[in-house]
């Protein structure tokens, strides 16, 4: 065997190492009286449309196995009922994790999914006790007080962050991973999740693909509340090019996201008129950044018609993909400090008016 023989044998031998293979096998059942249309089981992150792997259910059985490059996680979702009715709650998740045997039970809309692999059964651990810890005082909560709702969502987040700081988990680093992938504006514990996860979990599977996720979806500059308000080009109305910071530095700044095509985007906008020209001489300042298509006709006629006060920027046909880092299509309010920081996200005017109480006073 000559040495360019060798060589070329030693390269394949790495190339088949490097697409090694983990391996689960999914058992499942479907409970009697339970009607099951299409069970889909999909990589996260992916379309389950597109997936491979449809379970076929036999004599309310069905089996199949999972192979992956690495651990990751997984899902099973009734994908007939989605296409069906649009939506579904038969969804849950799994870890494929290797020679691991998954056992799903589909009863009504719920599945119950066991696994023998050891970083599922230490996710599965802390779902199972936060069920125990919260459930029985959400049941007891009358649905109409926000207040109550509202402290107990924040005491079960706050117990999740420090379960996760407590108990290093592959389970964490998958759900930091969809949650920045799916990053809407109103997350709130995100920036604490990546507290931890740069204090904690670098040296957890460091060559485990989903750190370079992380710092990819990182890297894309969401604004993330509890953290630095990005800097980011945009246009005015007449089509300057501009950065968002001459119209934020150094000032207490709500920015307004919105659209001419929203019609609630719109109403907020003119319910916050008022209450800017009651703050605006304590030191609120306020932009506002639309997202439009093809032109900003419908934006300027909708600025002069309401007569909004403040400077009116726009990502026009997502020029900049701001609302992508804003994680909204249209609507959303951003508080920022004067360091920069985003101390708060609000759902609501009334909400709006509460926090700045907060800051300014009655």
């Amino acid at each position: 065997m000559n040495k360019q023989t060798i060589i070329t044998a030693l390269l394949a031998l790495v190339a088949m190492a490097g697409q090694a293979q983990v391996k689960c096998h999914v058992v499942g059942t479907v409970a009697e009286g339970t009607t099951s249309v299409e069970l889909r089981i999909y990589r996260d992150g992916e379309d389950p449309k597109n997936s491979t792997l449809r379970s076929v259910v036999k004599n309310g059985r069905f089996e199949c196995d999972v192979e992956d490059a690495q651990i990751e996680r997984w899902h099973i979702v009734d994908f007939g009922e989605v296409m069906e009715k649009g939506m579904t709650l038969r969804s849950e998740v799994f870890f494929s994790e290797d020679g691991a045997t998954v056992t799903i039970r589909l009863d009504g809309d719920k599945f119950d999914i066991q696994s023998t692999g050891k970083e599922y059964q230490a996710w599965h651990a802390m779902e199972q006790e936060a069920e125990a810890k919260f459930m029985p005082a959400y049941e007891k909560l009358d649905e109409n007080d926000d207040a109550a709702m509202a402290e107990l969502e924040n005491e079960y987040h706050q117990w999740t962050l420090d379960y996760y700081k407590t108990h290093p988990m592959l389970g964490f680093l998958f759900e930091l991973d969809g949650r920045l992938k799916g990053f809407h504006f109103n997350d709130t514990g995100l920036a604490a999740m990546l507290d931890i996860y740069h204090r904690q979990y670098p040296t957890l599977y460091p060559d485990h693909p989903v750190h370079q996720r992380i710092a990819e979806q990182e890297a894309v500059g969401y604004q993330i509340c509890g953290r630095k308000y990005n800097d980011y080009d945009v246009r005015t109305i007449d089509g300057q090019q501009v950065r968002a910071s001459e119209y934020y530095k150094n000032k207490l700044t709500l920015v307004i996201c919105w659209a001419s095509w929203c019609s609630p985007c719109i109403r907020d906008a003119c319910d916050i008129i008022p209450i800017y020209n009651e703050y605006r001489n304590r030191g609120l300042n306020v932009f506002s950044l639309a997202h439009e298509f093809k032109s900003t006709d419908a934006m300027r006629k909708a600025v002069e018609r309401h007569a909004f006060p403040w400077p009116c920027l726009v990502d026009l046909d997502d020029e900049f993909g701001m609302f992508k880092k804003h994680g909204t299509a249209n609507s959303a309010l951003f508080l920022i400090d004067r360091d920069g920081t985003i101390i708060s996200v609000l759902n609501s005017v009334n909400e709006l008016k509460a926090k700045l109480v907060e800051i300014f006073g009655e």
